[in-house]
């Protein structure tokens, strides 16, 4: 079968698919059943490293559970999913200082995984809420979201390690015919046919510490993961590269036009242009991030208020300060007390 091309250029990471085999196996079918229907290589192995277009995606995983009979076994399958068989998209959670920071790296990751959806991090009266923002246009995702949920569920849930933890989970999709363990488990905090996809965390757990925290274990792979990011976006959106390089400039302590632009490969009036097109500024984009970055060191580490000034490009602790008040509204230390 000739392979679909990837014309709206709305892709996802096709090892996902390659999952799907070991599942395929244990209900007593094969690889084969998908290779016979789909543009796919001739084993699952071939997949990695590879993109495949979102909505031929979701028809597999469609596909793959009328195959095996059962529409409820993504749901197991991908609650029992090992740890980091998802390659550094695992990590940057299971390793990140706090749930709170393993949720928003989701968020700011997500380019590793796909370009056509967003996964969105928010903190609301009572919970924190991790939100998957899928277009309609990509075509039925019922077990393609099952899929994302059970996971994503399960190493929350690893990284919280309390047994009374009460994730309440909201589907836009219909609840599945058949039934599952991870159904039994969750009960009536499992909710189908919502207005949105996402999960509720009380908001007490937000500060648990994963088990596998460890500070320069996680140095490296937020590094990975950032060059990852950039090597994906630099073959797309030049202001999201520029995004990334200021990000990553700012943690070295030197973020400067020339400095950036340099690292990019761009003079620096091409930087200022594509930015111009974007209606902002070389200030306006570092004033921002720095703002974001201020906020995760002050809310996420134990660094000193030195150490995050000059982080951050700040070469007097007091600019430091004015600059938290005026973003805040607090002193740097009256923000940390209160996180």
């Amino acid at each position: 079968m000739a392979a679909r091309k990837l014309q709206s250029e709305e892709w996802g990471q096709a090892e996902q698919i390659g999952y799907l085999e070991p599942l395929l196996v244990s209900k007593g079918k094969s690889w084969k059943g998908l290779v016979q229907r789909f543009p796919l290589p001739r084993h699952a192995s071939d997949l990695k490293g590879r993109k495949v277009e979102m909505s031929l995606m979701l028809e597999v995983f469609e596909y793959a559970a009328e195959l095996i009979g059962d529409d409820a076994a993504m749901l197991d399958y991908y609650s029992d999913l090992p740890h980091g068989a998802i390659p550094t998209f695992d990590y940057v959670a299971l390793c990140a200082p706090s749930l709170r920071a393993a949720l928003q790296n989701w968020q700011r990751f997500i380019a590793l995984r796909t370009n056509c959806y967003h996964m969105i991090f928010t903190e609301e009266t009572g919970f924190g809420i991790l939100t998957w923002d899928i277009p309609d246009r990509l075509g039925t995702r019922t077990q393609n979201m099952f899929a994302k949920i059970a996971w994503a569920s399960s190493r929350i849930e690893h990284i919280v390690q309390d047994p009374d933890l009460h994730l309440t989970i909201e589907l836009t999709v219909p609840p599945p015919r058949c039934t599952s363990r991870f159904q039994e488990r969750y009960g009536n905090r499992l909710l189908f046919s919502q207005a949105r996809d996402r999960i509720l965390i009380p908001y007490r757990y937000l500060a648990a510490i994963p088990p596998k925290n460890e500070e320069n274990l996680y140095g490296l792979v937020e590094a990975t993961a950032m060059a990852e990011v950039e090597k994906i976006l630099s073959l797309h959106d030049p202001i999201n590269r520029i995004k990334a390089a200021v990000n990553e400039h700012f943690k070295s302590g030197d973020c400067k036009l020339g400095t950036v632009a340099k690292s990019l490969g761009m003079s620096q009036r091409s930087l200022q242009r594509h930015l111009e097109t974007e209606g902002t500024s070389f200030r306006e984009l570092t004033d921002t991030i720095r703002r974001t970055l201020a906020s995760g060191y002050l809310r996420e580490t134990n660094l000193t208020l030195q150490e995050i000034a000059f982080l951050l490009g700040f070469s007097e602790l007091s600019s430091f300060s004015r600059a938290v008040k005026t973003w805040f509204g607090l002193s740097p230390s009256q923000y940390r007390r209160n996180r």
